[in-house]
């Protein structure tokens, strides 16, 4: 949790002009080596001194000095339930709101991972920093880019002598945060609790090697009060005044907030947060994730459409068939004439129709198709999918209608019935997740490869067939 987003903008903007006089190296004596591969629980963070489970909610409030008025300082801290992989490593995102005198001065979402060893990594930050109301700027570092550096935010075992560490590194907007053991076993009163054995970190940075801020932290809770040392020019004084696990709706919404706040930051940030893979949902695991969300606002998680549902305006030059098999006993295909069609942006045989889907998941998508009858050309058992509003792990533009981006649901050989993926041709299904940039309703279009292909039921999943197709023929919603 850091706090010294306070600076005055006119001294932030003088710091900018002299720091760019001169360009900083990067201390790799104080600096932690860092390794992706020490990272196999990275998202659970269990660190003594600070727990990340998501849903953790901590309220903060307490003064800070600008520009020589002492003013109401209130800060949020919100552990998501969204996960973002920075430098091969998947990270648990906070997401952060910063208040002055009642307005929002700061919004951020911030990236944690835990190492094998127990320590706490801090792999970088978008904040975005508002003034009157309108936004000013987000100076925004992630490691591995700009010459970038994770860092030490939590030692597993802090200890009294360690010298000091850098909590990141990010030159290319002079971030350079540093932080020392500075007191052990104290004691600290708040408005949530009284707490003993209490740990003290000073922290500083290097363009105010001599402002410290004092951060206290109580064993199983985290952050407790934030204090001051030194020629600091905020002064900053905080103590804890909430602290608590937030309900599926509270914590469906600082979810919807942090992406909101992704989406601009692949906007404005385009030379490093653009270069980042989406955050994602993943829940407490896959297997809650149903549970999680159905008490949440917002659409579930699991996308079933049903041929049978779909009405007559959906379908263009598809016939709908009885099946009995099928669910609602409806099936939807093309009738065989031996053709082989062209692949999308042609307008050949297609069904649209609109579905709710959530920003930040990684979804995959399954078409139970039935495979017809070889006759000409036609092997009748290709179908393409394009979807509105998608993008890949790196949040480029794909699979729009209307483009040659598509992904193919080839089925099996022999004829009949099977759940088919739908996948990019070239690529291993790994590669074929799909994630949608702000969620809502998109449009989906499928488009018969070849004549003769039917299918009953439209699966798009983030969670129980995210990897495996359904193992039942129909899917139950």
């Amino acid at each position: 949790m850091r706090y010294r987003h306070a600076m005055p903008l006119a001294f932030a903007l003088l710091l900018a002009v002299l720091n760019s006089a001169c360009s900083r190296e990067a201390p790799e004596d104080e600096l932690a080596e860092f390794d992706a591969a020490n990272f196999n629980r990275s998202t659970e963070v269990d660190n003594d001194w600070l727990p990340l489970a998501p849903g953790t909610f901590w309220v903060y409030e307490g003064t800070t000095t600008e520009d020589g008025e002492t003013l109401a300082h209130r800060l949020e801290f919100t552990v998501t339930d969204l996960t973002k992989v920075i430098q091969g490593v998947r990270t648990t995102v906070a997401y952060i709101v910063d208040f002055r005198e009642g307005e929002v001065v700061e919004e951020e979402i911030a990236f944690y991972a835990q190492d094998n060893e127990g320590d706490v990594w801090y792999l970088g930050e978008y904040p975005e920093e508002y003034e009157d109301g309108e936004f000013v700027e987000a100076p925004t570092w992630i490691a591995g880019l700009e010459e970038a550096r994770a860092g030490i935010k939590m030692w597993a075992e802090p200890q009294l002598g360690t010298p000091r560490y850098f909590q990141g590194w990010g030159p290319a907007v002079d971030w350079s945060d540093f932080a020392q053991v500075d007191q052990i076993g104290q004691e600290t009163c708040v408005p949530v609790d009284c707490y003993q054995d209490v740990l003290v970190i000073a922290e500083s940075s290097l363009d105010e090697p001599d402002a410290f801020q004092l951060k206290y932290y109580a064993r199983g809770v985290g952050e407790v009060r934030v204090g001051w040392r030194g020629a600091d020019a905020t002064q900053e004084q905080l103590e804890l005044v909430e602290f608590t696990q937030l309900g599926p709706e509270a914590l469906a919404q600082a979810r919807d907030r942090a992406l909101e706040l992704e989406q601009h930051a692949y906007q404005i940030s385009e030379d490093v947060y653009a270069q980042t893979s989406p955050a994602e949902y993943l829940g407490a695991g896959l297997a809650a994730a149903d549970d999680q969300v159905s008490g949440s606002e917002g659409p579930a998680l699991e996308v079933v459409v049903y041929t049978s549902e779909l009405p007559r305006r959906a379908l263009s030059e598809f016939e709908v068939w009885d099946d009995p098999a099928s669910p609602g006993g409806k099936m939807a295909g093309t009738p065989n004439s031996g053709d082989e069609l062209d692949p999308p942006p042609e307008n050949d045989p297609h069904v649209e129709f609109d579905v709710q889907v959530r920003g930040g998941l990684p979804y995959r998508c399954w078409v139970h198709m039935k495979v017809g009858a070889p006759m000409g050309k036609s092997q009748a058992n290709v179908l393409w999918v394009q979807f509105s509003d998608a993008v890949d792990q790196t949040n480029n533009e794909i699979l729009r209608p209307g483009t040659g981006s598509y992904l193919t649901a080839q089925g099996p050989d022999q004829q009949g019935w099977a759940w088919v993926g739908c996948d990019l041709a070239e690529a291993d299904p790994s590669r074929s997740l799909i994630y949608f940039r702000t969620g809502g309703e998109i449009t989906v279009r499928l488009q018969a490869g070849m004549e003769g292909v039917g299918f009953d039921q439209f699966v798009l999943s983030p969670s129980r067939f995210l990897v495996e197709p359904p193992s039942e023929a129909i899917v139950e919603k």
